[in-house]
């Protein structure tokens, strides 16, 4: 049963290293800024696709000690983490990436802080939630659950399409009507 629900997992967590690795990268193209190490996050993604997170970790590590003080290297190791399933250094990562990110963030644009500080809670988010499906205790599923909550409310307080695009990562259903924008359908999809 383990290895059939690896495959989502992995999927999500390749999912979560693009949108929040290589995403953010391509705003600081026009922050004027350098993005540091593309070809180290590219090797990242190349060992998880060959189905290789060792070596991705490795790659990981190696891009967190070239950039230490880019937020982005350590949420690219978060994603290796919780392919490898330790979500515990999976969370260090995103509280290391957070407190990069508050100690740098004069660096970007005032206009993309909020959405470079949203990718960061959806990827607590993800985290929380891929971790609550794993979790063998009940009221540790329900902690965990209960973080994802919170890191989901945040995401949606700072950016609107990053909480609608967590949504759609996660199978939930955004209505897009006028009245009702931003509403998400609790339902199972459609139907």
């Amino acid at each position: 049963m383990r290895v059939l629900m690896m495959p989502a997992v992995t999927t999500l967590a390749l999912t979560l290293l693009l949108t929040l690795g290589l995403a953010p990268a391509g705003c600081s193209m026009f922050s004027g800024k350098d993005q540091p190490q593309p070809d180290k996050q590219d090797q990242v993604m190349e060992f998880l696709d060959a189905g290789k997170p060792k070596a991705a970790l490795v790659s990981a590590d190696e891009l967190v000690a070239q950039a230490p003080d880019d937020y982005r290297s350590y949420l690219a190791r978060n994603t290796v983490q919780i392919v490898l399933q330790d979500f515990a250094k999976a969370q260090a990562d995103n509280d290391k990436a957070l407190e990069v990110f508050e100690a740098t963030k004069t660096r970007y644009p005032e206009t993309e802080r909020n959405y470079r500080l949203a990718n960061i809670h959806e990827s607590m988010a993800l985290t929380a939630l891929i971790a609550s499906r794993r979790a063998q205790d009940e009221a540790e599923r329900k902690r965990l659950e209960g973080v994802y909550e919170q890191q989901a409310a945040q995401v949606k307080e700072l950016d609107e399409d990053t909480w609608k695009h967590l949504c759609g990562l996660i199978g939930k259903k955004v209505d897009q009507g006028k009245d009702d924008k931003g509403k998400v359908d609790q339902g199972k999809g459609d139907q």
